[in-house]
């Protein structure tokens, strides 16, 4: 002891392992910022993962396990009544486990605290972050922030939440996004990881989530998603859209799923198309197999045998409930075995194509996306043999 203070060596301490509500975008027992420009779509999303969260889901990527607790919404803008429990509605959520405080004032730290446990909440929402502090916490002040941030990373650390800040931005638009949270840079420095959710322009009903801050592993994968008339949000998958990308003027970079539904509606809307006509151009595209079929289930595409050939038919009825663990193919794995396995059985028209049968001088000694010309015209093959079937 040192002037009451316990000195401690590293090996009497246990290690652990981070334990993630959306890995790795949001951990238990840490805090996460969620920022952007108003009408982005803060709120929405911070719903949609409360919906998750109520109906025992798990998040749309990551692999972390459903969380085992309840949620506590606290919004500062929004009316209960008339905004945040309608939405919570159009993302199917359990509202029975969801909760909010009935308060206008300053956050008391130690009910929140109280609250969470009574509630048994693993995730907690404030929304936003200034609309809860007391007339004499200032939000840029480093003085204040400071320890008031401290015991609310202490509060999450104690309950096991993953507490979500949502917060507005400045408006100095020549600044990297880390930079740009409203208030003092203490927010975002004991933030564990930062979020930031944006639209582009010329494609206004396209969010996305990019991580811009991360402390705890590997930065994720921006996320896109939209959000429907009815206030729900439907996740379209990861892309490649990145921070400086989102807080440009840029051209939005469209995910392959978006790309791949974009065409086939397109071809299908005037009738029904050859399935082999369909594969060529999102192929050339550069479109998987495993896209085109997930897209293919997601509209209620029917394949149908005609005389000379096998055709797409657009279902006007449209498509069918995913299963939950195929939130999204899997771009960057097209071949796993685990995507492919969870398609639907039904007679494959798929033009199977070996690599022994193109009229190209490329090594094949390997699995890797070969472009090769074919009766099809200029093609992305695979070695099909080593397939998972």
């Amino acid at each position: 002891m040192v002037d009451g203070v316990k000195i401690c060596t590293f090996d009497e301490v246990e290690s652990e392992e981070i334990s993630w509500l959306w890995k790795p975008y949001i951990a238990f027992r840490k805090l996460t910022v969620i920022q952007g420009d108003p009408g982005t779509g803060k709120t929405t999303l911070a719903l949609a993962i409360a919906a998750l969260v109520s109906q025992r889901r798990r998040m749309p990527t990551g692999g972390a396990k459903a969380a085992e607790g309840n949620v506590i919404f606290q919004s500062g803008e929004d009316s209960p009544k008339d905004t945040i429990k309608p939405r919570l509605v159009a993302c199917k959520a359990d509202c029975s486990r969801i909760a909010f405080m009935e308060t206008d004032v300053g956050m008391d730290l130690k009910t929140l605290e109280e609250s969470i446990t009574c509630v048994r909440a693993k995730f907690v929402v404030i929304d936003p972050f200034q609309a809860f502090l007391s007339t004499n916490q200032d939000i840029t002040s480093a003085k204040n922030m400071r320890p008031f941030l401290r015991e609310l990373s202490n509060v999450a650390e104690r309950t096991g939440a993953a507490i979500v800040i949502i917060g507005h931005m400045n408006k100095n638009d020549r600044t990297k996004g880390i930079y740009r949270g409203l208030g003092s840079i203490d927010i975002t420095a004991a933030a564990r990881s930062v979020l930031l959710v944006g639209k582009r322009k010329n494609s206004e009903n396209v969010r996305f989530m990019t991580q811009i801050k991360n402390n705890l592993s590997a930065f994720g994968r921006t996320m896109s998603f939209t959000i429907n008339k009815q206030g729900a949000v439907e996740f379209l998958g990861e892309c490649d859209i990145s921070e400086d990308e989102l807080l440009s003027a840029a051209e939005i970079r469209k995910t392959k799923y978006q790309i791949a539904k974009d065409i086939i509606v397109t071809m299908l809307t005037d009738g029904d198309k050859k399935s082999n006509d369909v594969f060529d151009i999102c192929m050339n595209e550069g479109i998987s197999v495993s896209t085109m079929s997930y897209v293919k289930k997601q509209l209620g595409i029917r394949s149908v045998r005609k005389i000379d050939d096998w055709y797409w038919t657009l279902d006007p009825e449209g498509g069918y409930d995913e299963p939950d663990e195929l939130d999204e193919p899997n771009e960057h794995n097209e071949l796993d075995g685990s995507i492919l396995s969870a398609q639907p059985e039904e007679i494959d028209e798929t033009p199977v194509i070996f690599v022994d049968d193109c009229n190209s001088d490329n090594d094949y000694g390997d699995t890797s996306v070969t472009i090769s010309t074919t009766d099809f015209g200029e093609l992305k093959l695979y070695e099909w043999r080593n397939c998972v079937s």
